[in-house]
């Protein structure tokens, strides 16, 4: 009885062992940013002077939803703030820009990169709805 009470300690330990190293392990693995193309984009901008919370228009959707989709998204931790009251969401995937203007993004836990270029555009749409960058 007792080498059997052994044996399944043994067994749930190593299967809690392979699970964090599971866990551990996805959790810093680089993954794709995909956004669904029937999701909505909602801005979320709020500061002292602003309070704006508003649904984009389809063309900014699509812009935006190029932007993100397919880039790889990686654990990091730079140096730079990120803030839910600046962001955008498709559903339920939240994007946060870079608040000094550098050239990531957070999305989720991880982060992505995007160009010079795109940072624009992205700046661009949220001052449409007038939310501007630096936010810090």
């Amino acid at each position: 009885m007792e080498n059997k009470r052994k044996n399944i300690l043994y067994i749930s330990v190593g299967v809690a062992f392979v699970f964090a190293v599971f866990l551990i392990v996805s959790y810093f693995l680089p993954s794709t940013v995909g956004i669904s193309e029937h999701a909505d984009a909602k801005i979320k901008y709020i500061t002292e002077n602003k309070n704006i919370e508003v649904t984009l228009d389809d063309s900014d959707c699509d812009e935006l939803r190029r932007i993100f989709n397919g880039k790889t998204a990686y654990h990091d931790s730079p140096s730079c703030g990120f803030t839910e009251s600046a962001s955008v969401s498709f559903g339920n995937q939240i994007f946060m820009p870079a608040c000094d203007g550098d050239e990531i993004i957070k999305a989720g836990l991880k982060f992505i990169s995007i160009s010079p270029k795109e940072r624009d555009t992205v700046d661009k749409i949220f001052a449409k709805y007038g939310a501007t960058f630096p936010c810090a």
